[in-house]
This record gives C-alpha cells, structure tokens and sequence, in this order.
C-alpha cells in the first residue's frame, strides 16, 4: 500500500496512507465490540477491544464513549501504531502493515506487539478524517455517517472507507451480508429490519423526517451490567430499536424501571418532552440515561450523554436541528461539573 504523505517531526506528525482496499465480508458470524474513548485534554479517541484497557483509561480520566462498533474475529488485519513524539501522544489505525512498518521506522512504536488491534470484516463502512491541523487526535474513525460528514464540513480532510464492520445483519446471518435477487418488478426493500419478537415496529417509532435511515439497526444496542443488567438483545425487542446513525441504543435505570436513548421508553420521546426547552430536554435524558459506574466504593462517576448520541436523538425524534445546540455536560469522579 503506498503512502502519500509521511511528515515526522518533534511535536507535529502527518500522515495520509492510502487505505486499500477493504474486506467486504468476516469469515466467521461472530464479533467483538470496539470501545470509544475521549481525551478532553488531548482530543484524541482511541478505540480497543480490550476491556482493561479501557478501564485503565477511564481511571485516568479518558471520558468512555460506549461502543464504537463491533469487529469481526477475523478477516484482514487492522494494526495500531503509537508516536510518542506528538505533543499528548497519538494513534493511528491501518490494514496496511508496509504502512506501519514505515511509520515505526522513523520513530512510532507497535502497539498491541505488531498483532491486530482488530480486524476489517463484515458489510458496514467505518470512515476515517483527518485533522491537518492536530497533533493528537489527527486521526478520527467512525461508522456514523452524520459525524464522517460533520467533521468533513469543519475542515477535515481525506474522508475515505478505511475498513469494514459487523453490522446486526452480518451477526444475525452468519457474517453473509448478500440478498436475494428475486426477479421481476419488486418494491425495494427498506433499509433496515425490524427487530424479530418486538412488539414495535421501526416505522412507528421513528419521524418520518428522520435523516440517515439507512443506518438504523446496523449495530448491537449496548448491554448493561451491574445493576438491574440487561442485554442487547433484551433493549432491542423492548425498544424496537438497536441503533440509529452509528450510536448504539443504551438503558437507563431510574431505580424502578428502564428509560431508553431510542425507541419504545425514550426518555426524550415526543409525548415525553412537551412543553421542554432542547436544554430541557437534553436534561433530562442527561439526568434519566447518563451511565453510572462505582468507581470506588464511595465514589459514583457520571458520565454524561454525548453530543453525538443527542444529535442521533435529536434526528430520530425529528427534532428542530438547532436542538443540537445544548450544553452537554457530565459529572467527574470528584463531582466536578464539566461541558463538553
């Protein structure tokens, strides 16, 4: 794979790899899901399958994002390199080995040993942009569309297919991602299922306006622990709903029963919000959905709903889009409130 631009210097680096071509299909039904995170100071995300990992970097700070999407087992390589020269570190994320090899020979580190952080398989794109202007951070990745066009229409450059991931029908099917051709003059199919033993149905739930239907459904909801647990699938069939624009449904637990970021028990649905202002609103999702989590016996951090996840409500919902305009904020482990 040839680079197009490699720049290594003390504090700033730069580098445009032509990504290749990408594996349109896993060889194995399975997956893993990849976790987001988020450095307030440096404004990089990093993503990994590996859970201690990522609580090591909640415990320093890192804001978890929840999930990035879900991997394959298997398929064409995607490797991690680290440059500790730029100011606040930063990672990059390539299937192409010649790729890192050379970044790793003026002065970047193997991340993960030189093996796959994880792998490119399945029938859902994850875009890459790139920040000519960010020392960490330069690199960002993400199966949402809305987000890829955001940062494109801010100034980031280079917006490409860098691999593939698992979507729900990629898991649901065996990873075979193919239709059937039928014949004849059909009505097309819609762009997303509905969720099999759901008493709802997706049409029902979300605005006709609703932007991006095409990626509704394309991710595993996020399953909680802990507390009043409930799996993915459980989300789903109470919802209707596992995803909407990149962002994984999730549960809230107010004490006596479950609120939900889409769907059938939306915390945010029309018949909930009346007569709220969008701050008001996004408060009280804030306030109903925001993850929990027991950092130490005595210590309950609170992580707030991201703008992206409110955005994706905001569309859902059909939403006046300068709802999108909110503070969105979050408690520290030392309830300390901060703005994202």
């Amino acid at each position: 794979m040839k680079i197009k631009n490699l720049l290594m210097a003390a504090t700033t680096v730069a580098t445009l790899g032509a990504i290749g071509t990408v594996s349109a299909q896993a060889s194995a039904a399975s997956s893993k899901p990849v976790y987001r995170l988020y450095n307030h100071n440096t404004g990089e995300h990093f993503y990994t399958e590996n859970t201690y990992e990522r609580d090591s970097l909640k415990r320093v700070g890192w804001n978890d994002e929840g999930l990035g999407w879900q991997a394959a087992t298997s398929g064409t390589p995607v490797y991690r390199v680290y440059n500790p020269n730029a100011r606040g570190g930063d990672h990059y994320y390539t299937m192409s080995k010649y790729e890192a090899q050379s970044l790793v020979n003026v002065g970047w580190r193997w991340d993960n040993n030189g093996k796959a952080a994880f792998y490119s398989g399945g029938s859902v794109n994850l875009y890459v942009a790139y920040n000519p202007n960010a020392n960490s951070g330069s690199h960002n990745y993400t199966i949402n569309s809305y987000e890829q066009n955001s940062l494109l229409g801010k100034g980031w450059k280079y917006g490409k297919v860098a691999w593939k991931t698992m979507g729900a029908s990629d898991i649901n099917n065996g990873g075979n991602s193919g239709g059937n051709n039928n014949g004849g003059n059909v009505k097309p199919p819609r762009p997303y299922d509905d969720i099999p033993g759901s008493p709802f149905k997706v049409d029902d739930l979300i605005s006709p306006n609703a932007p991006h239907k095409d990626t509704i459904n394309k991710l595993a909801a996020t399953a909680r622990t802990g507390v009043a647990p409930v799996s993915s699938q459980d989300i789903a069939k109470t919802t209707g709903i596992f995803s909407y624009e990149g962002i994984p449904n999730v549960a809230g637990y107010n004490g006596n029963f479950n609120v939900y970021l889409f769907g059938a028990g939306a915390a945010t649905s029309p018949e909930n919000v009346k007569g709220l202002t969008a701050q008001q609103a996004y408060d009280q999702m804030n306030n109903m959905i925001g993850a929990t989590e027991f950092v130490s016996p005595n210590v309950l951090a609170i992580k707030g709903i991201t703008p992206q996840q409110w955005a994706a409500v905001v569309d859902f919902n059909g939403y006046p889009q300068n709802w999108k305009s909110v503070k969105a904020w979050y408690w520290d482990t030392n309830s300390v409130l901060h703005y994202y």
